[in-house]
């Protein structure tokens, strides 16, 4: 299992190779996890290949953390010596752990694709390298048809097969009890993310903003970014009369914690994001969520008529927030709804339909 992001920091493409292996594990097979690392990091269960440290380099409006450490080349030479049955690659053509393990691996070959941007392709940039190693790919995995539309001029001279199968949750972690009931707290709203212009914590501030100039005992939980003093001259009126808590950067075994404690779960993401797994968090919790009709959610929450907002609307958000705080009933009826929703990401339903993947091309 190859990803080639820090494993040291929060990274949804992470979250879903090690909770795979997870899964795989649980099953009787031996899993080995390929990655960058610029801490020492363990991973129950696995054997970890650490790749060294990472820098932050920006990437489609986001930092990303990578290591372009050129060591690394022979360092997986060394480690892909090992007959591995299949080799797993996540975001295969990302510098320079996926490139490098694409180049070198002699097992048979399966990739996810998880990336998506709506107003540039950043693969146009190795299309000519893309282009050639494509075939070294045996099966190739998109997390949905909008991660599928940004590679697609790759795939139409694609000789293998391709398969979209979303990410995957273990629903059961999230499907607990609340600690809380509407009575004995203020009603609150979460976001879970980095302080980034695409991910849309600015609109949501304000949003917020706008209701704190009413009575409403409402609290805004923020999980992610390390400071938002950026904001108090902006907003003075929402952290003058609105109870803000901050929590920083957290791990993946927190958030359970978190939205069990939150009423409303805010995505209001303008682009980027071809899947959004923290949208099945929050639906798997029980937890209705505000967000964003950009293409990578909508491929989630359209399953059922789930409802959405439009993008970078202020007033979208306070009126959406507002409406939920004022209906239980509609809160009810979305938990309910987004519950049906995430039962087919399970890993139970997901994991068997990579598994037989691995199977098929092994067979090959």
């Amino acid at each position: 299992m190859v990803s080639p992001y820090d494993f040291s920091y929060p990274s949804g493409v992470n979250t879903q190779a090690i909770n795979l292996s997870k899964y795989l594990i649980s099953l009787g097979h031996n899993v080995d996890i390929i990655g960058p690392s610029s801490t020492r990091t363990t991973i129950d269960g696995t054997t970890f290949h650490s790749l060294g440290k990472c820098i932050s380099f920006p990437i489609a409006s986001t930092a990303t953390r990578i290591s372009l450490n050129p060591k690394i080349f022979f360092n997986l030479r060394t480690i892909l010596k090992k007959p591995f049955d299949v080799i797993h690659i996540h975001e295969p053509f990302m510098p320079l752990v996926s490139l490098s393990t694409l180049l070198l691996a002699q097992s048979p070959i399966i990739v996810t694709f998880h990336a998506y941007h709506e107003y540039k392709n950043n693969y146009k940039i190795l299309q000519n390298m893309m282009s050639r190693l494509m075939n070294r790919i045996d099966h190739a995995v998109c997390v949905s048809k909008t991660s599928q539309s940004y590679i697609q001029a790759w795939l139409e001279k694609f000789t293998g097969d391709v398969s979209i199968i979303g990410n995957g949750i273990d629903v059961s972690r999230f499907n607990s009890p609340r600690k809380h009931n509407a009575v004995s707290h203020p009603f609150t709203v979460t976001f879970i993310g980095r302080d980034e212009p695409r991910k849309g914590l600015k609109l949501l501030l304000e949003a917020m903003n706008k209701l704190s100039y009413f009575n409403y005992p409402m609290k805004l939980l923020i999980a992610g970014p390390h400071d938002l003093s950026p904001y108090h001259n902006l907003f003075p009126n929402l952290f003058n009369k609105t109870e803000i808590e901050l929590l920083g950067p957290v791990n993946n075994d927190v958030i359970p914690n978190i939205l069990r404690a939150t009423d409303v779960l805010c995505a209001p993401s303008l682009e980027g994001e071809s899947f959004g797994i923290i949208l099945l968090e929050g639906l798997a919790s029980h937890t209705p969520v505000v967000a964003t009709n950009i293409k990578g959610y909508s491929d989630v929450l359209s399953l059922l008529n789930y409802p959405t907002i439009p993008v970078n609307d202020t007033g979208a958000i306070a009126n959406a927030v507002e409406t939920l705080l004022l209906n239980p009933s509609l809160r009810h009826q979305m938990a309910e709804l987004g519950n049906h929703i995430v039962r087919k990401y399970d890993w139970t339903v997901v994991g068997p339909k990579i598994e037989s993947i691995y199977w098929d091309v092994r067979g090959k």
